[in-house]
């Protein structure tokens, strides 16, 4: 434990950021004022009301603050709306200089998101100061209450414009005195003692709200892999971390050894357990936060196995191998990118193989899953209008239930796991086996990410195919990429003895069709006007909570796969703030279900073929 060093301050380097002990840091001038940058301040005084306090501090002249209108998920939320008493005064907070004289000055809203600030005092520094309300539970969101907090830092703390990419440092006053602060890498893991007088550094805006922050009473273990520490953490003590550490072990090693390549000395997996949906993860440089329940994980710890192995991914894929059209991140508007398919839908597929690699998939299993991804992009009737990249640019159109039809959009992750895996056979089938998915990744990683440098896209990715193949990819891309050509299963899979058959099976039906966008619960989009439920007056917009006293914790569809057609279920709904609890008999409708079949005679060279293209990696004697 690091203590307070009276004559001078104390410093620790880690993973990029600085942690300073005392009350005036490295980069502040006697006056306690920043020589750059801005000094955060966040109370947690008033936790039970859900409402943080924030001083940013910074040296004069500030023209502007702004607030980020988006983080996390690609949708526009307007963080501001949660601000409030706003004021700025010249001078320092007490928190840095108790008992220091200050002056008001003015603040002028300029727009929805930014404030004008003017002073005419000599004090070199100016403090802006407001609350803001984090009630907004799970990975996407920020929260506050008596128990526990999670900041992701961009929906709470404003930043100067023309010095994003100076260094801040950022305070926690008011912390819990039993609670500890968890992240990757900018605290660390602090208990509220050391919080009193640690102040932590980054070296810029981007990287601080990178890191987001866990606090309460966490339950943690870490382990260390070649030479590399991780962290896991729950902020729960109801979960066992063994069997968790012991999955995350295996995914950890396959993704390394599948990459040659570890981006970092440390690495934390942050999980949030019944303070969101139960499901849902997001990336972050240095670590991933992801939702769980205890459910899933008292039934079976490998159901966060895919989620973690997909997050854990992103260190290398989005957050280091990057497209140039999300760089540099404008938080003002939306950013459109058309390669969402590549940097999530290949997650997914790269997910599949790391499972395999690690033990903790088979074939069976993995070919199952993905006849249930092409199952859901084939029940799309969209896929025949919009493209993969159209759809990677309308994500965001997510938050509109219109949107999500299965007639208006299909998902970039669904259908880019699914080419994925097209890509892999493309480039086994043109190189006679010698090239796959790992090339590419490993090619995209020394050319881009250990360079510095950005992808230009989709472009940026058919170039590097071309480049490791030796074939034009363009009509691959212009067909199934920028085009809607119905995706050839059969003529991939061939390479691998596989046929993908189909047939219809009967399914209950609730009479309703819900969707669910990471973030959000799970909602009506549509009503059958002959379905018991729209006789139980039903509409768009409800919420459901429960199915047979049991929270909604993922696909409502999949909840509805366990049940029997025309039996009955209990259902707790959200209606427009008024909670319904109601009887609903189901009804029972025809679907198409896909599976992968065997060809009627497999030699072993297709069988070794097939077992190097589910672990992703090059086949045996090929040259």
């Amino acid at each position: 434990m690091l203590k307070p060093n009276r004559g001078r301050s104390v410093v620790q380097v880690l993973l990029g950021v600085t942690l300073l002990v005392g009350t005036v840091t490295a980069r502040e001038s006697a006056h306690g004022c920043p020589a750059e940058g801005v000094s955060y301040g966040v109370s947690l005084k008033q936790a039970a009301e859900h409402v943080l306090h924030v001083d940013a501090v910074t040296r004069k002249p500030a023209a502007a603050f702004q607030l980020p209108v988006w983080n996390a998920l690609y949708q526009v939320r307007d963080f501001a709306v949660n601000v409030n008493h706003v004021k700025a005064f010249e001078g320092l907070p007490a928190w840095l200089c108790n008992g220091c004289d200050t002056r008001d000055a003015r603040t002028e809203k300029r727009d929805k998101t930014t404030w004008n600030l003017s002073s005419s005092g000599d004090h070199p520094c100016i403090t802006f100061s407001y609350d803001i309300t984090t009630d907004d539970p799970g990975i996407f969101g920020s929260s506050l209450d008596s128990q526990h907090g999670y900041f992701n830092w961009a929906q709470i703390l404003v930043y100067r414009p023309d010095q994003r990419n100076a260094p801040v440092s950022i305070r926690l006053l008011d912390v819990p005195h039993e609670w500890r602060v968890r992240d990757g890498g900018v605290f660390g893991s602090r208990s509220a003692e050391e919080l009193a007088y640690i102040v932590a550094a980054a070296p810029s805006y981007d990287r601080l709200v990178d890191t987001p922050a866990l606090l309460g009473k966490l339950h943690e273990t870490s382990f260390e892999q070649d030479g590399a520490t991780y962290n896991v953490v729950i902020d729960t003590s109801e979960a066992d971390l063994k069997p968790l550490q012991g999955i995350l072990q295996k995914i950890t090693a396959a993704t390394v050894e599948w990459m040659q390549d570890r981006p970092y000395k440390e690495y934390t997996f942050l999980y949030l357990v019944a303070h969101g949906s139960g499901s849902g993860g997001m990336e972050h440089a240095y670590s991933a936060a992801i939702d769980v329940s205890t459910e899933y994980l008292r039934r079976d710890v490998l159901n966060v196995a895919e989620i973690s192995a997909h997050e854990f991914f992103h260190a290398w894929n989005v957050k280091r191998i990057r497209p140039q059209s999300l760089e540099p991140v404008d938080y003002t508007r939306e950013q459109f990118s058309r390669s969402l398919w590549f940097s999530e839908g290949l997650t997914c597929t790269v997910a599949d193989i790391i499972q395999m690699r690690a033990g903790l998939s088979d074939e069976k299993r993995s070919l199952a899953h993905l006849a249930s991804v092409i199952a859901g992009l084939q029940s799309h009737s969209a896929r025949q209008s919009q493209s993969v990249e159209e759809s990677s640019l309308d994500t965001w159109f997510d938050p509109y239930p219109s949107y999500r039809q299965p007639e208006r959009s299909i998902s970039y992750y669904a259908k880019g796991e699914i080419l994925g895996f097209l890509i892999d056979l493309e480039m086994r089938r043109l190189t006679n086996g010698r090239r796959c998915l790992r090339d590419l990744f490993q090619y995209m990683n020394r050319r881009y990410a250990q360079q510095g440098r950005f992808f230009k896209d989709s472009e940026g990715v058919r170039l590097a195919l071309e480049d490791l193949t030796g074939n034009d990819f363009r009509n691959f891309f212009a067909r199934y990429i920028s085009g809607t050509d119905e995706l050839p299963y059969d003529r991939f899979f061939d390479y691998v003895g596989l046929t993908l058959t189909h047939h219809q099976s009967e399914q209950a039906y609730a009479g309703f069709t819900t969707s669910r966008t990471p973030g959000r619960p799970t909602a009506i989009v549509r009503v059958d006007e002959n379905s018991a439920a729209f006789r139980l007056h039903l509409v768009p917009g409800d919420v459901i909570l429960e199915v047979d006293g049991k929270a909604i914790t993922g696909d409502f569809n999949q909840v509805l796969q366990k049940r029997n057609p025309r039996t009955q279920v209990h259902l707790k709904i959200n209606s427009s703030g008024e909670i319904r609890e109601l009887d609903l008999q189901l009804g029972a409708r025809k679907i198409d279900q896909y599976q992968f079949e065997d060809f009627s005679e497999i030699t072993p060279a297709i069988r070794s073929r097939r077992s190097a293209f589910l672990r992703g990696e090059a086949e045996a004697g090929a040259r």
